[in-house]
């Protein structure tokens, strides 16, 4: 327990790990029969081939297998794509074939024609242009996952999306970094040189985090969408106690946070951003920390000690109707609630093993998502909910992985140690 509230003081929240024991049940990470989807290699015109292949079908192939919906065919393909080869390409499995035209326009412009046939039907099924410049195929192609993924499934795909997240500069400095879903594009948000840890993204792109460029911890962010970064809390002098793990209401209205007292206590505080008042959720002698707003903003599930180990519970956004979530296991902490509202992933801790879990509201049950990870910390959710992200390794050498719900498709996201706090966005 002194080992908890020493990291709560320090604003480098408990993110503690779990194997629950006499949990056998897995969660099913997709549903249903998926999609044959081919993609042989493109028609390529003034481009060198590697390229193209590498920052550009590559690209595409990886983010469709991890979407969900689609299986992807590599392997033993015709080597035609003319309607009358349409037979070879069902006998190999393939219900979608996607064919690809790509052409230099000028130095550093670059056209895609894509073409989408359901060669069962023989039809087009989708039809798109797409233009930019040559350095950006990488994103182009990760456009063109989630186009094909919203065609099949109706709902956008996530190649798109970011993950903002908190990485070891140098011994005491730690800024705040981000990159594309995949890991490529590393880009560096903060330059504070200090300790700079929390960040949490709003539905509209802005940031929030924790920085002791001042001395003491401090809240700041942006006001407003692309604006500078400036102090949200204290608005004047300093916060009575520790101020730490911001989260931006889901109306970006609000950031739940957590307030520390000299004794070690803490509670669940919210700030009105345009005003700068603040409201105290929790009024207890014990740690109430890592705030997590459901999707509506109407509700809040946060870590307590309240009864002597840390476990999760929910409250209403006035603090109201307490109650407990967690109750198996002596550890569970780092709530975060999934985007649709139906799920909680969460960290719990079982005989010194840490691993990732997801409580389904619904079913009043948690089901383990990982085993015998490293380490399992602050999970946070994909914007379409099939995956998680999370820190895992040793102290030093903290890396970013992703997992399905299942937890059979484990990669690791990073190459470079000293990374925590993920947030997964599609806004930035």
């Amino acid at each position: 327990m002194k080992r908890w509230i020493l990291g709560l003081l320090l604003g480098v929240f408990a993110v503690l790990w779990a194997q629950a024991p006499n949990q056998e049940v897995v969660l099913s990470a997709s549903a249903g029969s998926k999609v044959g989807i081919a993609l042989p290699t493109p028609q390529i015109m003034g481009l060198e081939a590697g390229l193209v292949n590498r920052e550009l079908r590559d690209v595409v192939l990886r983010d469709l297998e991890e979407a969900g919906p689609f299986a992807v065919l590599k392997n033993s393909l015709p080597s035609s794509t003319e309607p009358a080869s349409y037979p070879s390409w069902i006998s190999a499995g393939t219900d979608w074939l996607v064919i690809c035209r790509v052409a230099l326009t000028i130095p550093t412009e670059v056209e895609i024609v894509l073409q989408v046939v359901d060669v069962k039907s023989g039809k087009a099924v989708f039809n798109k242009k797409y233009s930019g410049k040559t350095a950006a195929l990488r994103r182009m192609a990760h456009t063109i996952a989630d186009d094909l993924v919203a065609r099949l499934t109706g709902e956008r795909g996530v190649a798109t999306s970011r993950i903002v997240f908190v990485r070891l500069v140098f011994p005491g400095v730690k800024e705040i970094f981000q990159l594309d879903r995949d890991g490529a594009n590393l880009l560096q948000i903060t330059n504070h040189k200090s300790l700079t840890l929390s960040p949490t993204i709003g539905t509209d792109g802005r940031i929030a985090y924790v920085t002791y460029k001042g001395g003491a911890p401090e809240i700041w962010g942006q006001m407003k969408v692309g604006g500078p970064h400036v102090k949200l809390y204290p608005r004047s002098g300093s916060p009575q106690g520790h101020c730490f793990a911001p989260v931006w209401s889901p109306d970006g209205k609000r950031l739940a946070l957590v307030q520390g007292d000299r004794r070690g206590n803490s509670d669940v505080v919210v700030l009105d951003v345009a005003s700068g008042r603040v409201r105290r959720l929790t009024d207890s002698n014990c740690i109430n920390t890592e705030p997590s707003w459901n999707p509506a903003g109407t509700q809040i599930a946060f870590t307590s000690d309240r009864e002597g180990t840390p476990q999760v519970y929910l409250m209403e956004d006035d603090g109201s109707n307490v109650r407990k979530l967690t109750r198996e296991g002596n550890y569970n902490a780092s709530p975060a609630w999934s985007p649709n509202g139906s799920m909680i992933a969460y960290v719990s801790r079982f005989e010194g093993k840490f691993d990732l879990f997801v409580y389904k509201l619904g079913e009043g049950k948690a089901y383990q998502v990982t085993t015998g990870v490293a380490s399992a910390e602050s999970p946070a959710w994909s914007p379409d909910e099939r995956r998680l992200v999370f820190s895992s390794g040793s102290r030093g050498g903290m890396q970013l992985y992703t997992t399905d719900l299942s937890g059979n498709t484990l990669r690791r996201l990073t190459e470079f140690a000293g990374c925590q706090s993920p947030r997964w966005t599609r806004t930035r």
